[in-house]
């Protein structure tokens, strides 16, 4: 008992195992049919075994859901079925497979299913309906592009023209599956269209006689198939039908002793292999053989042995009409007529069932409709081209639209950030370039202010001193050489205006041969310390005028006779030649000295570029006289040009454009008067409160010597020390002489603390400024300075401007009655403390200043017309300036003339006296010269 329990457990274990390994093999199923599971379906020689394996796999497939597998096994159990000889049945599980299966799962199944579907409706006689399943079928494979089971349905559908005896339809078709086979080198599948192609080239037509030709070409394919390559690639069931196939075909070639031969061979195979249709088909061939021979009794039996294989539904109506032919031929051989009738019978009614007109009707429309069909896909597939060739384009087009907007926003980006790198550039200039200004001003404020105590104090010596002999030479010495330092800072100075393009020209009327002869002999003395010959040949008209800047002029000249003195040795000769050439203004220096070497020819001009040469490097300098002379000659319109003799001598030439003007005599003067001596009007002046406010401890002494003894002095080192000052002082000063450029608190700064405030802002201010460019000046101006000073500056003019604003100033404490302003008289005038101005008598003097400034180029501007502009009586208008300023009307409208010819002046724009004075409204440049020397203490020409 125990025994028999182990026995079943172990049977059950493998068993389970089996399946196990089973369901492994159907999760793992591709769909090829060559996997051995699958495989294995049709090589069961029993229908039975074949089948219970079958339901076992269809089982597993079930059970996993596997709809693909399930259909693999359906049709593959569906061609074994055919093999068998049951087409029913094989119809049947066909069927099936198309039902568990679709084009988009498993393409391949599908489209086999539905072919198996069109050979058995064939077979049975349903030929309407297989040829409209196949070619169903051949569409579906035209629309997916499916290559190989587009040419399994052309095979089929060709085999489907045979019964049908339809050869024109069937040889095109069964042509085109040979090619597209050849194509794709599929060999399988060459071997089937290969022997269709054969079957069709053999099969029977409706009228007359298979031609032999056509013959020997289907056994020229079978025998290709059967033989070489090809052979080993056939099953047992495809070498049976084919070597079937060509016995018939050496048959009707009359090669009959081979057709028997063969047809023998294939019927044993066939029914070894249990393939009864094969079997059947070979017994037909063999009894076309044996009445050929009129063997009618061998006939009759291979007939009957025929007839007992597929019997009833199962049998190929093609097949079994055959042989009904076959038998009646027989029997009527062996003269047994009435079964020759019965036969004969039998095979008209199959053939009308097979061959009727509507078949063949229907057979024609599907092929037409096919053709259509093909038509209409192949419209449709040219749709499609041309709708994927136009999306492409599209696509193109997208990309390429994509690569151009990149591109540009490349381009962009690039442009972008190289707009951004030259604004950093520009910007990182810009600080070099305001760092470079601040350090010439820098530079200049510190080397100016050591001249001014030179410059003065030497002045103040010579204007006052008694000195006689070699203590006035010295003195004279010290004068000469300082005016020569402050030369050579205002040069440093001109290089960066130079640079930053704001340096100017300066034009106004110059008596040509006599400025020319001035300068010529500022060198002589040197020239004759030297031993040199020094001449001027001077070939200008002496009453001829030019408009010229006087000063670029005499800083060229300077440059070349100074360099032409300093190199040339002693007994040598410097000439100097001035003349008119060719409407330019010529000036010339020639010297017989050492010459340029040619090495640094190229270079002379050059910014602190020096020669190499070592007698030359002994001589010294800065390497900034030319260049400066040549871009002074450029700046005015010229060109300099240099003649050189390496050994023998130089010559350098200015050329300027020539501008002649006519002008009075009153109007040039070429003497500077530096003598004049401005005292104090006021003999109270010495009651006067200044506070000076200056970093620098000797220019403090210096300005206080100036001012002492006419004025109360207090000090302040800095802005914020002056706003200390202010807020502690019992008393405020009367004037405030302020520095620009100071610690803490610079002028500029001072400046705009004093005018936002009501208590400082009537107090004058001037500023003394070592910045002598017209951007600084204009800018002081606009803040409100009453005047200014720049570095170095006499000590005459020093007074002369403290003299006129305190002037200005005291007449706001005071009215004079005795003052009469065109035609209004003041009768009464009270004196009376001065009241100090409020932000709202400040802002209506802005509103007059700025309607004076409107007329100021009319010479005819009265109180008449300013007190309409303001909408105020004349006695109201007198009154109001007289106490705010301490100026009748008059004067302050000349003050603000005097004040708008001065900012002109500074501005560049205006090159003579008498432009200036017509601009501000004077009647005459000599009576504008007179005023304004009386206001600034300098000639207007110095300023010019």
């Amino acid at each position: 008992m125990p025994l028999v329990k182990y026995y079943c457990l172990l049977k059950r274990s493998v068993l389970s195992i089996a399946l196990c390994t089973l369901a492994w093999n159907v999760a793992c199923a591709q769909k090829q049919y060559d996997q051995p599971h699958l495989k294995k379906i049709t090589q069961f020689n029993n229908i039975d075994s074949a089948r219970r394996y079958s339901d076992s796999l269809l089982t597993l497939a079930r059970q996993q859901n596997n709809k693909v597998f399930e259909a693999q096994v359906l049709y593959l159990t569906s061609f074994k079925y055919y093999q068998v000889g049951e087409e029913v049945t094989a119809l049947e599980y066909a069927r099936r497979a198309v039902a568990n299966s679709s084009p988009e799962s498993d393409s391949s199944t599908y489209a086999k299913s539905r072919m198996m579907i069109a050979y058995m409706l064939s077979r049975s006689g349903k030929n309407e309906a297989a040829l409209k399943e196949a070619f169903d079928v051949l569409k579906l494979t035209d629309k997916h592009g499916w290559r190989k089971l587009r040419i399994e349905c052309r095979i089929c559908i060709a085999d489907l023209y045979r019964p049908l005896r339809d050869r024109n339809s069937a040889l095109p078709i069964a042509l085109q599956a040979v090619n597209e086979a050849q194509a794709i080198k599929d060999t399988s599948l060459y071997i089937a269209a290969a022997s269709m192609l054969s079957n069709v080239y053999s099969n029977p037509v409706k009228h007359g006689t298979i031609p032999p030709k056509d013959v020997a070409k289907a056994v020229f394919y079978l025998e290709q198939v059967l033989s070489g390559p090809y052979l080993q690639k056939l099953s047992a069931f495809k070498k049976v039908n084919y070597m079937g196939n060509l016995g018939r075909l050496y048959e009707m070639q009359g090669r009959y002793d081979k057709a028997e031969d063969v047809l023998n061979i294939s019927l044993a195979v066939a029914l070894k292999n249990n393939y009864p249709s094969l079997a059947k088909h070979n017994l037909n061939e063999l009894m076309t053989l044996s009445i050929d021979h009129k063997n009618y009794s061998k006939a009759v039996a291979y007939g009957q042995r025929a007839l007992a294989i597929q019997l009833g539904v199962n049998s190929n109506s093609t097949l079994q009409r055959n042989i009904y032919n076959k038998l009646s031929v027989a029997y009527e051989g062996l003269k047994d007529y009435k079964q020759a009738f019965n036969f004969a019978v039998r095979e008209n009614q199959l053939n009308d069932t097979i061959l009727t007109a509507e078949q063949t009707r229907a057979a024609a429309e599907l092929d037409k409709k096919y053709l259509n069909d093909k038509q209409l896909l192949q419209a449709a597939n040219r749709n499609s081209l041309l709708q994927q060739q136009r999306n492409f384009t599209i696509i193109i087009a997208i990309f390429i639209l994509i690569a151009i907007i990149a591109i540009y926003r490349w381009f962009v980006y690039k442009k972008k950030k190289e707009a951004a790198a030259l604004a950093l550039e520009h910007k990182q200039l810009a600080k070099m370039d305001a760092m470079k200004s601040k350090f010439f001003a820098n530079i200049s404020h510190e080397l100016k202010t050591p001249l001014t105590l030179i410059i003065g104090p030497t002045q103040q010596l010579l204007n006052h001193s008694t000195a006689t002999g070699p203590e006035k030479d010295n003195l004279q010495t010290i004068a000469r050489n300082s005016k020569k330092l402050l030369n050579m800072v205002n040069e440093l100075l001109d290089l960066g205006k130079i640079e930053s393009g704001t340096l100017a020209v300066k034009q106004q009327p110059v008596q040509l041969a006599s400025f020319i002869k001035l300068i010529y002999q500022g060198f002589a003395s040197a020239a004759e310390y030297k031993d040199i010959a020094y001449t001027l040949i001077c070939k200008i008209d002496e009453q001829l005028y030019v408009s010229l800047d006087r000063d670029k002029f005499e800083r060229v000249a300077n440059n070349f006779i100074s360099n032409a003195i300093k190199f040339t040795p002693a007994t040598q000769s410097v000439n100097i030649i001035a003349g008119i050439d060719d409407d330019m203004i010529c000036f010339s220096v020639q010297d017989n000295g050492p010459g340029i070497h040619p090495q640094d020819l190229s270079q002379i001009f050059d910014r602190y570029y020096q020669g190499n040469q070592n007698h030359i490097n002994a001589e010294g300098g800065t390497g900034i006289g030319l260049s400066i002379a040549k871009e002074f000659t450029e700046l005015m319109g010229g060109r300099v040009e240099v003649e050189n003799t390496y050994g023998e001598g130089a010559t350098f030439k200015a050329y300027i454009p020539l501008v002649p003007v006519t002008v009075q005599n009153s109007l040039v003067t070429l003497q500077d008067d530096d003598n004049v001596q401005i005292q104090p009007a006021n003999a109270t002046a010495g009651n006067k409160l200044i506070l000076l406010v200056e970093d620098h401890y000797e220019m403090v002494k210096y300005i206080a010597s100036i001012l002492s003894p006419y004025y109360r002095i207090k000090t302040a080192n800095n802005g914020v020390k002056a706003l200390e000052v202010l807020q502690s002082a019992d008393v405020l000063p009367d004037l405030i002489i302020s520095d620009v450029m100071m610690p803490e608190m610079d002028g500029f700064a001072l400046l705009g603390k004093l005018k936002e405030q009501s208590a400082y802002c009537h107090i004058p201010v001037i500023m003394l400024t070592a910045l002598a460019d017209s951007r600084n000046k204009l800018h002081a101006l606009s803040i409100g300075v009453d005047d200014y000073l720049t570095k170095p500056f006499v000590s005459a003019e020093l007074l002369a401007r403290a003299n006129n604003l305190l002037k200005n100033a005291s007449g706001r404490f005071y009215d004079d009655d005795n003052e009469t302003e065109g035609q209004i008289t003041v009768e009464t005038v009270v004196k009376q403390k001065a009241v100090q101005p409020s932000p709202a008598d400040l802002a209506w003097l802005n509103d007059l200043e700025k309607t004076i400034r409107r007329y100021i180029g009319k010479t005819t501007i009265n109180l008449l017309l300013v007190s309409d502009e303001m909408a105020i009586s004349e006695r109201q208008l007198f009154r109001r300036i007289k106490g705010i300023t301490g100026l009748t009307p008059n004067k302050y409208i000349r003050i603000i003339r005097l004040q708008v010819a001065r900012e002109a002046i500074e501005s560049g724009r205006y090159r003579t006296i008498a432009e200036i004075s017509y601009m501000a409204g004077f009647e005459t440049p000599t009576y504008f010269s007179k005023l304004f020397k009386e206001h600034y203490g300098r000639d207007v020409n110095e300023l010019l």
